[in-house]
């Protein structure tokens, strides 16, 4: 009994998860993810070279700190899109835990040997953007930035601080091991709330100063609520925790109701061509429809013209 106690207690530790708290002054609050899990799932899933891996995880942790504090469902995208031989990423978080997202070029990759050269280069000179789909509101609410530094986490700050006029801190750490997989993976949000005095605020940015690496702390068995201690010289409230899992909604029959819309010629191009494989973009799931499947869809469309 006892190994099995200790062997959940290793697995919540060890599980991927994000957790919101809020300074007992109210003048704070934070978030902190540890997606490092999600992050190995999608290197996976897309087969990702190192620096797309890395790019990815980052934007996956900053859409997971802007989702906690969302409701049930509503969900965040984060898309970085820019001139560098990334060209993009995108990823897509829910309140509810639920994270996903992809790159337009997997194999990105960058000399790091050749001088000057930093990550911010993957992306280049390019746009950021943060779109919010909420329960009260028809179409998302976005905002758009131009990329500071190509790095997702001064991005998504420039943007908080641009978009929403919120002061805040953004910390997004990867690490990866010699064979380029994805080690450990997580991130911080703070930010400053109205009342918030400038003496706290030296606190907080004195303490951030001091504060060693986020990946780090993972390595140690840091779990979030310990690393929010660490950062905030503050008690804090913890609001709640959710866990953190890379899923996505995609299936066949929401594939084929998408087919359904291209028309009828389009279908029987793909009949008359073979092309009969889907893949997911969002999660590189694959999904195969048969020569009966295309058919039924066809003569479903032909129906509807009668």
């Amino acid at each position: 009994m006892t190994e099995r106690v200790e062997a959940l207690k290793r697995a919540y530790r060890e599980r991927d998860q994000v957790v919101r708290f809020i300074a007992e002054s109210g003048h704070f609050r934070v978030s902190v993810v540890k997606n490092t899990r999600a992050a190995q799932t999608a290197q996976q899933r897309h087969q990702l070279s190192p620096l797309a891996a890395v790019m990815l995880a980052k934007t996956m942790a900053a859409s997971s700190l802007l989702a906690s504090f969302l409701k049930g469902e509503e969900r965040v995208v984060i898309e970085a899109m820019g001139n560098g031989p990334l060209r993009k990423v995108l990823a897509e978080a829910l309140k509810v835990g639920e994270v996903r997202g992809y790159v337009a070029n997997p194999a990105a990759t960058l000399d790091f040997s050749q001088q000057n050269v930093r990550l911010g280069d993957a992306l280049g000179v390019g746009v950021l953007r943060v779109s919010r789909i909420l329960y009260n509101r028809v179409e998302p609410v976005t905002g758009i930035v131009e990329l500071r530094r190509g790095d997702i986490s001064s991005d998504v700050a420039y943007y908080l601080w641009r978009s929403e006029q919120v002061p805040s801190v953004v910390l997004l750490d990867v690490t990866i091991d010699k064979e380029g997989t994805i080690e450990q993976s997580g991130g911080v949000l703070i930010q400053t709330l109205p009342g918030a005095t400038e003496p706290e605020i030296q606190e907080v940015e004195d303490q951030l100063r001091m504060f060693r690496s986020l990946t780090t702390l993972f390595e140690q068995g840091y779990m979030p609520p310990e690393i929010a201690a660490t950062l905030v010289p503050f008690p804090l409230q913890q609001v709640d925790s959710t866990p953190v899992d890379f899923f996505c909604r995609c299936s066949k029959d929401r594939f084929k109701a998408a087919l359904l819309m291209l028309g009828v010629e389009e279908l029987r191009g793909m009949l008359q061509d073979g092309h009969r494989e889907l893949v997911c973009k969002y999660c590189g799931e694959r999904y195969e429809l048969s020569e009966d499947e295309l058919r039924a869809m066809i003569a479903q469309l032909d129906a509807r013209k009668n």
